[in-house]
């Protein structure tokens, strides 16, 4: 699929999803559905480094359905430039309503100033699990495009070695097993890195609002994956 992009609008992406969450009843849940399925994991990382891994759920659940009943996602900030921003904005405001649920007395945005020195990983910790996530999309996107050529297989075969240099005669063995001189099967595994790291920007992009911010989510990303820009 190919997506249209502007700046200064919404484009035909995960940003698109996120506003069409505060249309019709049943576009909201579709809309939310996919969104909070992918990202499900990310979010409870965010709350566990902060109060703990058994309210971590609660706060989930709770910021989840929060989310879809006052349509927070359907009013997504323009300036925040990108979904991970924007996520991160919205699980902050939430927690600091868990901590300090009564409006009378300090804001919500000081309740999570409180505990924040406490926790100085969540971010760290939701980055990480945000950047598996768009990896393991772009894995999917990889295995599809190698399946509708019909080279599924080879694909299979190399994916394991996409973390970690093979060890010593495991090219060789790979090779004859598909058949094919090792020194292709090298170029081969070369491709496939250089065609992750395509899908993987795509996948990134479609969660940016504009180039600047995925010039600067890119950027990240490649510091929580510990790999070349």
């Amino acid at each position: 699929m190919h997506y249209t992009r502007r700046v200064a609008r919404f484009p035909s992406t995960q940003w698109s999803l996120i506003r069409r969450s505060g249309d019709s009843a049943s576009a909201r849940h579709a809309a939310f559905g996919e969104l909070a399925t992918a990202y499900r994991s990310a979010i409870v990382a965010y709350f566990r480094a902060r109060i703990g891994a058994q309210e971590a759920e609660d706060a989930t659940q709770s910021f989840l359905a929060s989310s879809f009943e006052h349509g927070w996602w359907a009013r997504a900030d323009a300036d925040a430039g990108s979904f991970r921003g924007f996520l991160l904005m919205l699980m902050r405001r939430h927690l600091g309503r868990l901590v300090n649920p009564d409006p009378s007395r300090a804001t919500a945005e000081a309740g999570i100033d409180a505990i924040a020195d406490q926790a100085p990983s969540a971010a760290r910790q939701f980055d990480t699990r945000f950047a598996l996530v768009l990896t393991a999309q772009a894995l999917e996107a990889l295995r599809a495009r190698y399946r509708e050529r019909g080279r599924e297989g080879l694909c299979e075969q190399l994916i394991p070695l996409l973390g970690s240099p093979p060890a010593h005669g495991q090219l060789r063995e790979i090779a004859a097993s598909l058949g094919m001189p090792p020194n292709t099967l090298t170029t081969e595994l070369k491709r496939l890195r250089l065609r992750l790291r395509e899908h993987l920007r795509d996948q990134l992009r479609d969660l940016c609002l504009d180039d600047a911010a995925f010039e600067s989510e890119w950027t990240a990303l490649q510091q929580v994956l510990g790999g070349p820009d």
